[in-house]
């Protein structure tokens, strides 16, 4: 189905609130990268427009909780249906510029997960190399800020590493070294992790058992799909919010559609 018919059908879905009955069982986890108008067409990012856009849509048709309060629901084995969590990944200044004020603006809770390594530096990650102008990191001053403001933040490894082909020892310390940086700095252990990059073949079960070995709550991927009262919180899917989401509406009929697809959780990220 072309976007513009989705988008037709996701505007009769909202008007309706028929959507309601579809997402009654499922609970969705949304991923951003950057907030910045500059960059129009690139695939990590959105307009700032764009995003008020979004916030506005996910309060007007969501429960928006914690990254938290999610986990456990899930934990406890308590319905996710109609509850929404945002978070972005990596640690773009424009996460503490552009993001975290409309969030705040609109009382909405949000994650942000952070390569530690691409803090308070001029790291240049092999996606950003065309860019007309370098990527520009959050400090640590601003990720305490988001801390101390309420978000929650995760950890995401510390280079950004293709954690389905490091080796097991390289793993470990990617991510034991990314908690261990982010309890230095906010005075806290992180509770979630999610993988870098986020498809099926970025994880694999013996560098999921790092994770799972490392305590966190709760990992993440980012290859799509809705989470379901029961699913492994060690395994939630996530959804990109990429250029190809022209709208609110389009994303709406996806998600039904979504619903009605037999839940599917790759052995691989649930060893």
């Amino acid at each position: 189905m072309k976007w513009h018919l989705k988008h037709f059908a996701g505007k009769v879905l909202s008007g309706s609130r028929l959507y309601a009955a579809s997402l009654r069982a499922k609970g969705v986890v949304v991923l951003f990268h950057r907030v910045d108008g500059r960059l129009a067409g690139n695939p990590l990012s959105c307009s700032e427009e764009e995003f008020r856009t979004w916030c506005t849509f996910f309060k007007d048709h969501f429960n928006v909780v914690g990254l938290g309060d999610f986990v456990r629901r899930l934990k406890a084995g308590a319905s996710v249906g109609e509850h929404l969590c945002i978070t972005f990944d990596d640690g773009y200044l424009d996460n503490y510029t552009a993001a975290a004020p409309e969030l705040s603006r609109q009382g909405l809770p949000a994650a942000f997960f952070v390569s530690t390594g691409f803090i308070g530096s001029n790291t240049v990650p092999w996606w950003d190399r065309d860019l007309q102008t370098p990527p520009q990191w959050m400090s640590w001053d601003n990720v305490r800020e988001l801390s101390g403001a309420g978000f929650e933040i995760g950890a995401h490894t510390i280079n950004h590493v293709h954690m389905g082909k490091v080796p097991e020892a390289e793993a470990e310390r990617e991510v034991l070294g990314s908690g261990t940086r982010l309890e230095a700095e906010l005075g806290r252990k992180p509770e979630h992790f999610a993988y870098p990059y986020g498809s099926r073949e970025h994880i694999n079960a013996i560098n999921h058992r790092v994770v799972r070995r490392a305590g966190f709550l709760s990992c993440f991927s980012a290859y799509g799909g809705l989470v379901s009262e029961g699913d492994d919180p060690l395994a939630i899917q996530r959804l990109p919010i990429s250029p190809w989401h022209r709208s609110p509406s389009q994303l709406l009929t996806e998600l039904v559609v979504e619903a009605y697809r037999p839940s599917h959780v790759p052995e691989r990220f649930a060893a």
